[in-house]
């Protein structure tokens, strides 16, 4: 077994960097948020254009993976990707005649407590998953757990409303819009380490 500091040196070195294609959303947005005002746009409206334009591409770039594995279970589920994509608009549209930069923040909220809901949901159904795949299984042997990775997405949801909310409370619409993307790309840093931490570590490696 490796010294805890050198687990940790390698988990750091291994953290995979950001794709680019994560990295468009922050862009869009800081992006149009410095063209718009740089045109004498409001900051209201700067400010809810920018965050509704990253969550409009953030929905057309799962559209295809999310269609590929509704049509592996049949074509019923479709139907369901269609309202998703419609009520996303619907929201879309709601924030731009809004014009809210208030309402805009607590959709994220709402959406990451959505998650976060399912995410513990899959939590306790998954001790019953665990217990009977570990009874099923050789005590004896290279068999090792699962790894699940439904806690750390639950942390992750619970730390971007916990950003959010702080940002909200203490902060201005221009701080927020500074602030939140750049805290998006340190939790890419943060997820990473703790789904390596989660990791069992190699058996056949020298101590």
């Amino acid at each position: 077994m490796k010294k805890p500091t050198s687990r940790v040196l390698d988990m750091c070195m291994s953290i995979p960097p950001i794709k680019p294609q994560n990295l468009l959303p922050v862009l869009i947005m800081l992006g149009l948020w410095i063209l718009l005002r740089s045109q004498g746009a409001g900051e209201d409206a700067a400010f809810v254009v920018s965050v509704v334009s990253a969550q409009a591409y953030l929905v057309w770039r799962n559209l295809p993976l999310a269609k590929a594995n509704l049509d592996t279970v049949g074509s019923p589920p479709r139907t369901l990707l269609y309202g998703i994509v419609g009520v996303t608009f619907a929201i879309a549209l709601l924030q731009l005649g809004l014009g809210s930069p208030l309402f805009t923040q607590r959709v994220l909220t709402v959406l990451c407590v959505f998650f976060l809901v399912v995410m513990v949901l899959g939590i306790l159904r998954e001790r019953d998953v665990m217990q009977r795949i570990e009874t099923a299984m050789p005590k004896e042997g290279g068999y090792s757990a699962p790894v699940s990775l439904l806690r750390i997405n639950a942390v992750m949801a619970a730390l971007i409303i916990a950003m959010n909310e702080w940002l909200i409370f203490f902060e201005s619409p221009p701080v927020w819009i500074t602030v939140m993307p750049l805290f998006m790309l340190v939790l890419h840093g943060v997820y990473w380490f703790m789904v390596l931490a989660a990791l069992p570590e190699n058996g056949n490696e020298p101590a």
